[in-house]
């Protein structure tokens, strides 16, 4: 593997929001679910490499069963969506032994959960499309036969959300938590579910067209950024776009982090970029 190393200084400023690129790692095969660790800094990772790493290149854990989203719970614990064993599991050490924390809902297998976030009362939401899974939906390995949206509770308790979506990719929730974000790549669109009804099955609502968007997050002023083919697009709470930020790999996610929690890690192909808001 190679990997570059290259550090650029350049800003944008549009609607309030001052971004500067610091640097790009790239050398990579595909890269997803960035993450920001205490004490570990940026990890993220490489899909068919079946590796997370570390933004200064090293290996965070091997093996890691194809991982594709990674989410931190209150606690410091570390949740991986791993394709290639189709579960959600938790990192037990740094080191990289882990354990399977949910792999089912009844009795039929996950297709290949994809991306997740977890909430403040340690409740997890998942997506579960097919796209790590041989074959498809179609396939001999599908065991549920539709991509579904889920919940994993406190006691490990699996509910489906809904399963309406065509392909449900990025996840995120409001900052009250009153509203989970999915992103649709299929639909080229994002949707929203309105939490805290006691419902267990949610009704999916149009949120905002975004082209091919991939993975989610929220920043602190509830602006919803979405990775597309059109770029990292940033909407407000009520789907109107704000602004487009252009780069030069198609992002897959991002996400807020570093010391001063002012930093945006973009995951983009083959590459990373590492953004400082001002």
């Amino acid at each position: 593997m190679i990997i570059s190393l290259v550090i650029i200084s350049f800003s944008i400023l549009n609607f309030g929001i001052e971004l500067t690129l610091d640097k790009s790692v790239c050398g990579f095969q595909f890269t997803e679910g960035p993450l920001w660790v205490k004490d570990v800094g940026w990890i993220f990772s490489d899909i068919p490499a079946n590796t997370i790493f570390k933004l200064n290149r090293s290996v965070f854990i091997p093996q890691s069963g194809n991982s594709n989203g990674l989410a931190i719970d209150r606690k410091g614990r570390i949740f991986i969506a791993e394709h290639g064993n189709r579960c959600i599991s938790v990192l037990k050490t740094v080191g990289g032994e882990r354990e399977v924390y949910v792999n089912s809902f009844g009795d039929k297998r996950f297709n290949s959960p994809n991306d997740l976030v977890v909430s403040s009362k340690g409740e997890i939401f998942f997506t579960d499309p097919p796209y790590g899974l041989p074959g498809g939906l179609e396939g001999p390995n599908s065991e549920l036969g539709f991509s579904g949206i889920f919940k994993v509770c406190k006691d490990k308790r699996v509910v489906l959300l809904n399963k309406n979506l065509k392909k449900p990719n990025g996840i995120a929730l409001s900052n009250d938590e009153s509203i989970l974000f999915v992103a649709d790549t299929e639909q080229d669109a994002v949707f929203k579910f309105r939490l805290g009804e006691n419902k267990e099955s949610l009704k999916e609502e149009f949120f905002a067209s975004v082209p091919h968007p991939d993975g989610i997050k929220i920043d602190k002023h509830d602006r919803l950024w979405v990775t597309s083919s059109k770029g990292l697009v940033v909407f407000d709470i009520n789907g109107n776009e704000l602004y487009v930020l252009s780069l030069p790999k198609q992002p897959s996610n991002c996400a807020f982090g570093g010391v001063s929690g002012k930093e945006l890690l973009i995951t983009a192909r083959d590459c990373v970029y590492l953004y400082t808001l001002k």
